[in-house]
């Protein structure tokens, strides 16, 4: 009787065994290396958050913003100077946002911080940053976006496995915002981006799930990156033949690894990876902290768009890499790209986003 337990134990580990070996092993990721043309910060500098600033006239004056353990901290993209500064917000997300259109538009950039969002102008012409007011809704999500509606904004807040909305009116007097409604239902959110060509915001799950949501709350999944947690995102606009209204990349950061996977923004298709290779003067990144990606032209370079890769590493935090040098890599079409002053939501003449939809 004592032999029956022991071919059961026996079966059983071989059983296991044979699991074991059946089952593939996860495939590394094959990243093809790009080059960063410049490094922005001093060695040492904790940068959280970063974002880019197009000028409404002149490529050449777009800015790269910082959040820094000290404040934020505005770039000459151009000249690697810091041209403004704010001290004493502690953020930890940013976005930058625009009313109006051309040379005539206006930029802000919105910060999130255990303090609530605080909003700054950003001068077309000192490129100096102005506060709107004092902090609002406690504490902020650092993965946050802002989409134009009409004449006011709506800002989305992932958290708590869903995305509340709610609407803000900015000006030079202030910002004015209205209190959170539900917008959708989103398991495990982190992180959201609003495509103001058409009004849809890409969520951002902690396990790699990409997801398009309408304006009207629907939502549509876009693909689910396995064995990936995504520490930060970010998404590129342009316009290439037959998406001109949805053409674009999504990026997910692999921190760890300062791998940085692309994703169609249409279908979600997988486009490969990249990292950021060692140069005469910069070494690799070997791990990151985040990223961001600017869909605009701001001269020499990057007039086709410019990614920022804020490294863990040695040497200064900011690494700008070329956007084309990365679709180059991976051998991708190049679109024009869509400059965030320009694109508008279908109604324009509507003031307020109408958030009726809840999903279960």
């Amino acid at each position: 009787m004592r032999l029956i337990p022991a071919l059961i134990a026996l079966f059983a580990l071989a059983a296991c065994d044979r699991a074991a070996k059946e089952r593939p092993a996860t495939a590394p990721v094959d990243a093809r290396e790009v080059a960063a043309a410049d490094a922005y910060g001093e060695a040492g500098d904790i940068v959280n958050a970063v974002a880019f600033w197009s000028h409404p006239s002149v490529n050449f004056e777009g800015l790269v913003i910082a959040a820094t353990d000290e404040g934020l901290k505005a770039f000459s993209i151009e000249t690697g100077e810091v041209v403004a500064a704010f001290d004493g917000v502690d953020a930890d997300g940013l976005v930058v946002f625009y009313s109006g259109n051309g040379a005539t538009a206006k930029g802000y950039v919105a910060a999130a911080s255990a303090q609530g969002y605080r909003i700054f102008a950003i001068d077309n012409a000192t490129r100096t940053l102005t506060p709107l007011g004092a902090p609002f809704s406690a504490p902020a999500s650092a993965g946050f976006c802002i989409a134009r509606q009409g004449a006011a904004f709506t800002l989305y807040e992932p958290a708590a496995g869903k995305i509340t909305a709610r609407t803000l009116r900015v000006s030079d007097q202030g910002v004015l915002a209205s209190d959170p409604v539900d917008f959708v239902q989103v398991e495990n959110v982190d992180a959201c981006h609003a495509d103001d060509r058409t009004g849809d915001v890409i969520a951002v799950s902690g396990d790699g799930t990409l997801r398009r949501i309408t304006a009207g709350g629907e939502s549509f999944g876009l693909s689910m990156v396995e064995g990936l947690t995504a520490e930060a995102s970010a998404i590129a606009l342009n316009a290439l033949p037959g998406h001109a209204i949805d053409g674009g990349q999504v990026a997910l950061l692999d921190a760890g690894a300062g791998i940085i996977r692309l994703f169609g923004l249409a279908d979600g298709r997988a486009l490969g990876a990249v990292r950021v290779k060692e140069t005469f003067d910069l070494e690799a990144v070997a791990s990151a902290a985040t990223i961001a990606i600017g869909h605009a032209n701001y001269g020499g370079v990057y007039r086709d768009g410019a990614l920022a890769v804020v490294t863990a590493g040695d040497g200064a935090p900011i690494r700008l890499v070329p956007w084309n040098g990365v679709l180059d890599a991976l051998e991708l079409p190049l679109g024009a790209p869509i400059d965030p002053r320009w694109p508008q939501v279908e109604g324009d003449d509507d003031d307020f986003l109408s958030i009726e939809l809840k999903q279960p």
